[in-house]
């Protein structure tokens, strides 16, 4: 009967049951550390990656706005930009030259210069084109406004869902007088 009889408080015993219900409350504490990593690292992660689209999306502006800036000097001084193909020199057109010149400072992939590109005289002469008519860019102390609608897509998916298509469109333009030139160069 000794051997079933109860122990006290102040005898020694097995341990064991103590440390199974302590270490049984800290497997669970790695758990939920575990499932809290995982809960902040997502919203983390995801304001990382939309610093990132912004950050590249007001790059990529500066940089066709400085572009277009660009361009509207070139324009305006009545240049045309000679190209040689074959061992051949080609003078392109006025406006051919305006949208090559825009495309060479662009440094942002996929930007389509030529397609995007609105040339308005205005004063009158031109009109608002973007096709070589008789004076595209205008004439000699003409105003002239150049812009470049283009997008920009998105990475971040669920900031692209905020923005339709998921990219970002913007309009870079500029607006200058012509400097005096031969009006031979207009074309």
């Amino acid at each position: 009967m000794d051997k079933f009889k109860r122990r006290g408080l102040k005898q020694s015993g097995s341990v064991l049951p103590a440390l199974k219900a302590r270490a049984s409350r800290f497997e669970w504490a790695k758990g939920q550390s575990a499932v809290e990593f995982a809960m902040v690292s997502l919203l983390f992660f995801f304001l990382i990656f939309a610093v990132i689209d912004y950050a590249y999306i007001f790059f990529a502006q500066m940089n066709i706005q400085q572009a277009i800036d660009d361009g509207g000097r070139f324009a305006s001084t009545g240049n045309h930009t000679t190209v040689i193909t074959g061992g051949n020199p080609t003078t392109l057109s006025r406006l051919t030259s305006i949208e090559d010149y825009i495309q060479n400072e662009i440094s942002i992939p996929g930007i389509n210069v030529t397609n995007n590109l609105v040339v308005c005289d205005q004063s009158g002469s031109g009109g608002c084109n973007n096709t070589n008519g008789t004076a595209p860019a205008g004439n000699p102390g003409d105003m002239v406004t150049i812009s470049l609608t283009t997008s920009l897509g998105l990475t971040t998916a669920m900031l692209a869902k905020l923005f339709t298509g998921g990219n970002y469109t913007f309009t870079a333009s500029t607006t200058f007088q012509n400097e005096p030139f031969n009006p031979s160069q207009t074309n």
